[in-house]
């Protein structure tokens, strides 16, 4: 049964006009040379975007067949054969020597569960894009996303830890570059006035930028605003730059990534690359919903780490 219908909706999509000077409504901004990867489960298709000159130009790449879970639906719960539905980023890359024949030659690990997957009670792990040792086929996997070996061979040029996003979503959906040029406004400015937040605002102005219950700890900002005062008082105080940032959207979630680099004078701090989880209809209402370094190894609230390495900095010589 799951043949049949995923065949009729591959013959309704093939039935539906180009969609020519469309781009994908997922991709607000992309970092430019870099690239993102869109996954559409209905027809069973992986499509691969790079951002050249201006990140709001789109080029799509790479355009092939995949398979994802047997099951339908997006994933909730550890062993219920479907693939997820979201943003998500790849984490690392195994070859074949580290690997058994079912994954083929290539691997690459995502970041599912995020953050809000966790908040939601979602289960599950080793969501991967990989290769495999028998025929492709639609929805033949246990929720990973397979590729024909001499495609997943290729992801290797596309593919940076931490900055490619992976973007599954049932359809893709396309719009105009007029309405990404107005998300992409709205966020870059709540981003402003969120990085501003952190160098001049209080405790209480930093929890009104988040929805209600995502507060971060109070004492976790505590300990960044006594590092941020420290520095203050001497001739280099502390400075917030953010860099390679990558705008994604889907419903009324966002995902904003970035590098997040402290500086005083001359010293240069890069933490890792932090995410945003934005919620909000409206680019000019946006709330913060989760805040997470996507670095594996980093288990502390961001302000912890900001802090820490805020301390690194004021010790240094």
């Amino acid at each position: 049964m799951k043949y049949l219908i995923w065949l009729m909706a591959c013959l309704f999509t093939a039935g539906a006009p180009a969609l020519a000077g469309s781009l994908p409504a997922a991709v607000i901004a992309l970092p430019r040379g870099e690239h993102a990867i869109l996954v559409e489960k209905q027809t069973q298709r992986f499509y691969i975007f790079r951002a050249d000159s201006d990140s709001s130009e789109l080029i799509r790449v790479f355009d092939t067949n995949c398979s994802t879970g047997e099951a339908f639906g997006p994933k909730q719960v550890e062993g219920d054969k479907k693939t997820p539905e979201g943003i998500y980023f790849i984490i690392d890359e195994h070859e074949d020597k580290d690997l058994t024949p079912i994954y083929g030659p290539r691997a690459f690990p995502t970041d599912y569960p995020h953050f809000l997957d966790r908040q939601q009670g979602k289960t599950g792990y080793a969501i991967w894009i990989h290769g495999t040792n028998k025929p492709l086929t639609p929805m033949d996997t246990n929720g990973c996303i397979a590729l024909e070996n001499k495609d997943v061979r290729r992801l290797s040029d596309y593919v940076t830890r931490y900055v490619t996003p992976v973007i599954i979503q049932k359809t893709i959906q396309y719009t105009n570059a007029d309405v990404l040029a107005a998300w992409k406004t709205g966020v870059i400015r709540f981003v402003d006035k969120w990085v501003q937040t952190h160098m001049t605002g209080t405790a209480g102005d930093y929890m009104t930028l988040h929805v209600p219950g995502a507060d971060p700890d109070r004492f976790d900002w505590d300990a960044w605003e006594q590092q941020r005062q420290r520095a203050a008082v001497s001739e280099n105080p502390l400075q917030i730059q953010t860099s390679r940032m990558g705008i994604y959207r889907l419903k009324d979630t966002l995902v904003v990534a970035m590098d997040f680099t402290l500086i005083r004078g001359q010293k240069h701090l890069t933490l890792g690359r932090r995410k945003l989880f934005l919620q909000g209809n409206m680019p000019e209402s946006l709330w913060i919903a989760a805040d997470e370094f996507q670095d594996s190894d980093r288990v502390q609230p961001s302000l912890a780490i900001l802090a820490a390495g805020a301390g690194r900095l004021l010790e240094s010589k």
